[in-house]
This record gives structure tokens, C-alpha cells and sequence, in this order.
């Protein structure tokens, strides 16, 4: 069974500073995977950032690296500059693809549970 840990579950940075995401998976080899970043504001839509392998979501590459480390099945995101915009709930997943019957694949992404930006004034 895999399972996706992402750590911490809530974090507060100020304004303009760096912070970087994490997530471990557990259960299995994370590079038999394709790996994502997504987030959640608080109006509840979701939108992707970022897969492994360098591919971003419109608006993200400029601010966002995402990186693999196969030898830790650690994936990460680094948020390089925060603003106010970016406070939403981090979300990693793992697209699992399972054989239905004969023939047919389906596949299915399991989330972490979450980290929570909050993102403060700078002063």
C-alpha cells in the first residue's frame, strides 16, 4: 500500500522568504511514479504546480523548483519567494496506474495529506 507523508502539516513564513515542501513516500520505490505538486486556496480550487521531470503549471516555473531525490523517495518543492497569492494547502500525489480487468488501465492519484501556508506581512 502506498502512502504519501508530507511534513509539517502547517508552517507560517513571512513574506518574501524561501521555504521548501516535503514528501516522502512510503510502501513502494517513489521512481516507479510520476510525482506532483498541487495546492488548494481557499476558495477550494485546485491547481497543479508541478511534476517531476521539470513540467510546471502556467504561472509556477518562475517561483517554484520541484526536485526528486530517488535515494531518500523524497519529493520536494521549493517556494522561492513567498507572497500573499501563494496561501493555500500543498498537496503531493502519486499517479498509480492499475490493469481493470483485461486491457483496461486506469489511473488513479493517492495525496498526502497536506501542508498549510500561511504567509505573513512582511514588516
Amino acid at each position: 500500500q502506498v502512502a504519501l507523508e508530507q511534513q509539517p502539516r502547517e508552517v507560517t513564513v513571512r513574506e518574501g522568504d524561501e521555504f521548501t515542501f516535503q514528501c516522502i513516500m512510503k510502501g513502494d520505490d517513489m521512481s516507479n511514479y510520476f510525482m506532483y505538486w498541487y495546492r488548494q486556496d481557499a476558495r477550494g480550487s485546485l491547481e497543479w504546480i508541478n511534476r517531476d521531470g521539470g513540467a510546471y503549471g502556467d504561472g509556477f516555473q518562475d517561483r517554484f523548483v520541484g526536485s526528486m531525490q530517488t535515494s531518500k523517495n523524497s519529493f520536494t518543492l521549493q517556494l522561492v519567494a513567498a507572497s500573499p497569492g501563494d496561501a493555500a494547502t500543498y498537496y503531493c500525489a502519486a499517479r498509480i496506474t492499475l490493469e481493470h480487468l483485461s486491457s483496461v488501465w486506469i489511473n488513479k492519484l493517492v495525496f498526502g495529506p497536506g501542508t498549510t501556508l500561511t504567509v505573513e506581512p512582511s514588516k
